[in-house]
């Protein structure tokens, strides 16, 4: 697994195929890793709680939720993932490239009615999608039918895992409310250019000084809006960021304990120590016994 899936994704089942943009991953917090910090891409994803309670927030707008819950994201929607106070959350991870369903076809419906209102963000609907009603029956059951197909692996079947999409993208397209203009659009645009910034800097000595300038904002309002948005000081997320590399480090490859902590900004090879226990619950020399074990077993 690459290092940008890893961030955000444990991997036991992966659906993806060489020419298919279709990947399902069994996650299960806080297990894999403490939580899914704030991140952003370019691909459709859908979050379906199996098992547990917690947190998913999509454009700065938290959701509880819970056994059987949904929650479809848009592409560049900025989001995280977490689990209630010591207590453990099972999902399943889906992420499929919207291209896999649009059609050359000039002025095709589909396309122009929902796979480009889908990407650009003008078709919403409701969110959570909640057990209990006909609008999360049918994406159960098409999210359902789209596993089976992919677990059987018959002759053909991606042509299958497509036809279960188009339902799931019908289920969106009769359930989509009036679009209306979100207020945490401009923070969300500024939050994903210092989000990517962070992705290629992180090695390195960043401030929150430095994390304003990247938005436009002065440092307490930056500050601010940071923790009001996504619930996280800045150097809680970036510390989180940090430590989820380190445990992929640790997983993937021989890298000494004190070479992971430098590669991945710390300094401080004890600071590194107590934060890394403080956050997976074992030291580095454990957590990677633990991985290298449970991969063996």
């Amino acid at each position: 697994m690459e290092l940008s899936e890893y961030r955000q994704y444990h991997e036991t089942k992966n659906h993806s195929r060489p020419g298919f943009a279709y990947n399902t991953y069994i996650c299960t917090i806080p297990l894999d890793f403490p939580r899914v910090s704030l991140h952003w891409h370019d691909q459709m994803e859908i979050i379906y709680i199996k098992k547990g309670t917690g947190t998913v927030t999509v454009n700065f707008h938290s959701m509880p939720v819970s056994e059987g819950f949904i929650v479809p994201i848009l592409p560049g929607e900025p989001h995280s993932i977490e689990t209630d106070t010591n207590s453990r959350m099972e999902y399943e991870n889906i992420i499929f490239s919207l291209s896999i369903l649009d059609n050359t076809e000039t002025d095709d419906w589909c396309d122009l009615h929902v796979i480009e209102p889908l990407q650009t963000g003008t078709l919403t609907f409701p969110r959570p999608i909640i057990p209990g009603n006909p609008f999360h029956d049918e994406v159960a059951a098409a999210l359902d039918l789209a596993d089976r197909f992919c677990d059987a692996k018959t002759p053909g079947y991606f042509l299958m895992v497509k036809s279960a999409l188009f339902q799931f993208l019908h289920a969106l397209y009769v359930n989509q409310e009036i679009h209306t203009a979100d207020p945490a659009a401009n923070h969300s645009d500024r939050l994903k250019v210092l989000l990517t910034w962070v992705k290629e800097h992180y090695r390195e000595n960043i401030t929150v000084e430095q994390a304003a300038q990247i938005v436009g904002y002065s440092t307490s309002h930056f500050m601010r809006t940071f923790k009001q948005e996504t619930g996280q000081t800045f150097i809680q997320y970036l510390n989180d960021y940090r430590l989820t590399t380190a445990s992929y480090y640790l997983t993937e490859t021989e890298k000494s304990i004190s070479r992971i902590a430098q590669d991945c900004g710390f300094d401080n090879l004890s600071y590194f120590m107590r934060m890394f226990k403080k956050t997976f619950s074992m030291s580095p020399n454990a957590y990677r016994r633990y991985k290298r074990g449970a991969a063996a077993g």
